[in-house]
């Protein structure tokens, strides 16, 4: 059995996701299994979009016959103002890798320029980011806003 060698066949970029800039990884030969990788900072994962496709239902807009949304007699539930229709469409395959050294793992694995580019700037740790600021209790004041002294 041969082995199967991998990886070394995508350049990393800047780009810009949401409302932060951050980094993609795209092919650069046709031998790169993924179509697209993208790095979300407000989640923390590395998106990783396979050449695969599958089956899958998804919920899109009703058009009528001039190609706009059919709209909703009444507000739906969801809070669309338009129809909606269930159809099976054909979507990439997509692969969350959570953890932040199997994210640099694949990275150094895949990127050509993994070296040279400074991805660690956008990779976020939670671990080590406050989530919550204490709020500050009130101290006890009279009808005038002056302290209570005890």
């Amino acid at each position: 059995m041969s082995k199967t060698t991998y990886g070394q066949n995508m350049l990393l970029i800047t780009s810009y996701w949401g409302d932060k800039d951050t980094f993609k990884l795209m092919p650069i030969s046709n031998d790169c299994p993924y179509s697209e990788v993208i790095y979300d900072g407000s989640t923390t994962m590395l998106v990783v979009i396979s050449k695969d496709s599958k089956e899958q239902f998804q919920t899109v807009p009703r058009l009528d016959e001039d190609g706009s949304m059919q709209k909703a007699k009444k507000p739906k539930q969801n809070g669309k103002p338009y129809k909606e229709q269930r159809l099976t469409m054909s979507i990439l395959t997509e692969h969350y890798i959570v953890e932040k050294e199997e994210q640099e793992a694949f990275i150094k694995s895949f990127a050509v320029n993994a070296e040279e580019y400074n991805y660690d700037k956008y990779l976020r740790n939670m671990d080590k980011e406050p989530t919550i600021a204490a709020v500050e209790k009130p101290g006890l004041v009279d009808q005038h806003g002056m302290a209570i002294k005890s």
